[in-house]
């Protein structure tokens, strides 16, 4: 199995800004199969705010396998979370900027076993990081875990900060970020981290069809799993990545809420 970790599905007519970039789950099916990927994690994008009633419409109607990331910026009743685990949720997209109020919502999470997705980087944030892998929680980084990309990898302590934190526990590193993030800085960030996690602990995303700005140029499919190709030029590794190790993060070989009522 080959499974990209993060990709976007959207109806053409919810995007209001421009590029209008086509994200309807055939398209990106079609494309997906084209490049022998056989499963995908549905992370819901940015611009569809913290309602997550299009991700799971659009994944009903899925021919592949999937598994979906929808969006937690408010506390939420144990009975709506478990719900969405029973739909095909398998983690939270968060953000660790003000995680107190969302306190109640994270052990509802733990408890069904979802796991927690965070975007917006590990900087100023290891404390609360430290705090949930304390917990029991599993951490999932986006985007290579690091915001401020203006540093040399081999030369930031910031970064050498986070893989202390992330060996040996239980976080994952998603290398996503085409043409947000210089392919340089990528490709070096992402030989420190094989080095220092190993293809355990690190995971592809495709983050495609692009919908931010500085993806106006709409790369195609096949071209973010050449960039991965850069990224990691071990054939082995990837192989680890895209498969045994997404496959085992994202429950693609059973998925199994906890029922809360037990």
């Amino acid at each position: 199995m080959r499974i990209d970790c993060e990709v976007h599905v959207f109806r053409r007519e919810s995007r209001g800004a421009t590029p209008v970039i086509d994200g309807s789950l055939e398209r990106l099916e079609g494309a997906a199969r084209d490049c022998s990927v056989t499963g995908l994690v549905l992370v819901q994008p940015a611009f569809l705010n913290d309602d997550p009633t299009e991700l799971f419409a659009q994944a009903s109607e899925a021919r592949m396998p999937v598994r979906l990331i929808p969006p937690l910026v408010r506390p939420l009743a144990p009975e709506v979370l478990e719900e969405w685990g029973r739909s095909g949720a398998v983690g939270l997209a968060v953000s660790l900027d003000n995680p107190d109020p969302l306190a109640e919502s994270f052990e509802t999470a733990l408890q069904l076993g979802l796991h927690l997705e965070v975007s917006g980087g590990i900087e100023g944030h290891e404390r609360v990081a430290e705090l949930l892998l304390a917990d029991g929680h599993r951490l999932v980084f986006r985007g290579f875990g690091i915001v401020d990309n203006a540093r040399d990898p081999a030369w930031d302590p910031r970064l050498e900060r986070f893989l202390a934190l992330a060996k040996g526990a239980e976080v994952w590193v998603k290398l996503s970020g085409i043409a947000r993030v210089p392919d340089g800085w990528a490709q070096a960030a992402a030989s420190g981290m094989l080095k220092a996690l190993g293809p355990e602990q690190l995971v592809f995303g495709s983050e495609w069809p692009h919908v931010a700005a500085a993806h106006a140029y709409a790369p195609s499919y096949a071209q973010t799993l050449e960039w991965f190709e850069e990224l990691v030029p071990d054939k082995d590794a990837r192989g680890r990545m895209l498969g045994e190790t997404a496959a085992a993060l994202y429950g693609f070989r059973q998925l199994r809420p906890v029922d809360l009522t037990k």
